[in-house]
């Protein structure tokens, strides 16, 4: 599948995209941005270069730092906090100032980023807090950037093209207006509503629809450890992302007849 992650700089400000299909990965900055890459999944962490493209499965986020502050971050809608990546590179900061070995040995041995290797990724419970990283509340202060370096005219117009698609998507009243939402016509009364019977066997659903209400699907569904989950489906079209309006959709499913529904899952007490 396809998808973009906007880079945004410090201050909010935009700084390209991250192209993510399938596994591979590929950095396409607006402006120079200075510092050096990491790439980060669950388990690893691996370097990574303006348009060159680098093969990371199940890539979740990728942050840019000079001098052990960040200077553009972007990531998938179901990655970590900032501060969760901040910590993973600062933890192999300390491991290599820590070294005693000399530089020779020590540009073998020590889990150095710039190298091209896969470094594994410690959960945040496992990672100690370096007195030099900053709590994810505090303020990120901006780094200026290399002027003298060319600027992407190519990508700002790709970036504005995808901006726009985004925009008429978000605003399309098939998805956004009640009235034109498709209802599921319920065919068999005694057995009720089915929606996904595949990926929630044996959840109950109802159908909620009225005046200020988005017409939706709500169900409930006891998952295989007890937990039951709260779940709330949207029709829609399949995107790299939901509609703004759809806060918390995460997922997007198909039904057996085709038709297309945002999920979002909370779980219940």
């Amino acid at each position: 599948m396809l998808c973009y992650w906007i880079l945004r700089r410090p201050d909010g400000t935009p700084a390209g995209l991250v192209r993510v299909q399938n596994d591979r990965v590929l950095l396409k900055p607006t402006a120079p941005i200075a510092g050096t890459f990491t790439l980060f999944s669950d388990t690893e962490a691996v370097p990574i270069l303006p348009e060159n493209e680098t093969v990371l499965p199940r890539a979740a986020a990728l942050l840019g730092t000079e001098n052990g502050e960040p200077t553009c971050f972007a990531a998938a809608p179901d990655a970590k906090p900032l501060a969760h990546y901040r910590r993973i590179l600062s933890q192999f900061r300390t491991i290599k100032k820590a070294d005693p070995e000399p530089v020779a040995a020590q540009a073998s041995d020590s889990p150095d980023i710039s190298q091209n290797s896969t470094i594994p990724v410690e959960t945040s419970e496992d990672i100690p807090e370096h007195p030099d990283s900053i709590s994810q509340n505090s303020t990120i202060i901006s780094d200026s950037i290399d002027d003298t370096a060319r600027e992407a005219q190519a990508f700002s117009a790709l970036l504005q093209h995808a901006d726009a698609f985004y925009a008429a998507y978000e605003t399309d009243p098939s998805v956004r207006g009640v009235d034109n939402m498709v209802q599921k016509e319920d065919k068999m009364e005694e057995r009720g509503i089915d929606l996904f019977a595949q990926e929630y066997p044996g959840a109950r659903w109802r159908y909620v629809d009225g005046t200020d209400v988005l017409a939706h699907y709500e169900g409930t569904w006891r998952q295989p450890n007890g937990q039951m989950l709260h779940i709330l489906a949207v029709r829609g079209r399949a995107a790299p992302r939901p509609p703004r309006a759809l806060y918390g959709f995460t997922r997007f499913l198909r039904d057996r007849d085709g038709t297309g529904y945002w999920l979002r899952l909370t779980p219940l007490p």
